[in-house]
């Protein structure tokens, strides 16, 4: 990457630390997510099916037949909140986007939602934890999680806009490398249901805290297929898509160059705003 431009009034050991902090995390395996155990996701489940009664008598009125959920298993990822680099293959246009860009949101939902309509994507690494959580009364075994790749390609260079300011011991720490054609969750370089499954008895669940990391210059889309085996012992897939509301969890993008990126938002003078750079103060 080319050697960073000194922004007006800022020391270029400050802005040189912030792209190094997170080469260093990416690069040492450094996880920051926040993880939690959840159990008891089985209240919005999709559809139920009535159980086949065996029993020669009918059952008395005033008892209902028992429910399964078709869909024996409930599964959330939730993604790391904080400060990142941030790339989009799209350009920040209308007055009111750049007053946000540029002055920083009022609230929350505000930077949300420019997030959400320019599709903002993280660079090099995202991180976000998954909660499996078994919602029918009958144990089931959970075999594998799939990362699916649905889109690799160049590393976006549209839009850059840099951040402004500057594992619990309940759940299961793994890596995914996106930089592999097909990629595996991973434990100490070895895939992690390769070795093992997890068993869940009714109302038990598991969290897996997940990095996920791309180094190299391309930019890569999935989702996740989560396979398990009923009671029965048939196997079955439940598929998860991207839960982001504003920079998307299962998607990630490699870097380029700072002068390659079309539009480059960085911190201005004050460093509590941002202002567009031109290529030339980018070399």
């Amino acid at each position: 990457m080319s050697e960073r431009r000194r922004a007006e009034g800022r020391p270029e050991a400050d802005r040189n630390s912030a792209r190094t902090v997170i080469a260093a995390s990416v690069l040492a395996g450094v996880s920051a997510v926040i993880v939690s155990f959840i159990t008891g996701l089985g209240s919005s489940v999709q559809g139920f099916v009535t159980d086949v009664l065996t029993d020669e008598k009918k059952p008395a009125a005033s008892a209902p037949p028992h429910t399964e959920p078709a869909i024996p298993l409930k599964v959330v990822a939730i993604p790391e909140e904080g400060g990142t680099f941030l790339v989009s293959e799209q350009r920040v246009t209308s007055p009111e986007d750049r007053a946000v860009v540029i002055h920083g949101a009022q609230t929350q939902a505000e930077w949300e939602h420019l997030l959400r309509k320019i599709k903002a994507t993280s660079i090099n690494m995202t991180a976000y934890k998954i909660a499996v959580t078994n919602v029918s009364s009958f144990p089931v075994r959970v075999v594998d999680i799939v990362p699916v790749i649905t889109r690799r390609s160049a590393a976006i260079d549209t839009t850059m806009i840099e951040p402004l300011g500057g594992v619990a011991s309940d759940s299961i720490p793994v890596q995914l490398n996106l930089d592999n054609r097909y990629p595996k969750f991973t434990q100490n370089g070895k895939p992690y249901f390769t070795r093992q499954s997890q068993v869940l008895k009714a109302g038990e669940g598991f969290v897996m805290a997940v990095e996920a990391k791309l180094l190299g210059r391309e930019y890569v889309e999935y989702r996740l297929k989560v396979n398990y085996l009923d009671r029965k012992g048939s196997q079955h897939s439940l598929v998860v898509n991207d839960p982001g509301p504003g920079v998307g969890v299962f998607r990630v993008s490699g870097n380029v160059d700072d002068e390659d990126y079309a539009d480059y938002w960085g911190p201005d003078k004050s460093g509590q705003g941002r202002r567009l750079y031109s290529r030339e103060e980018r070399e």
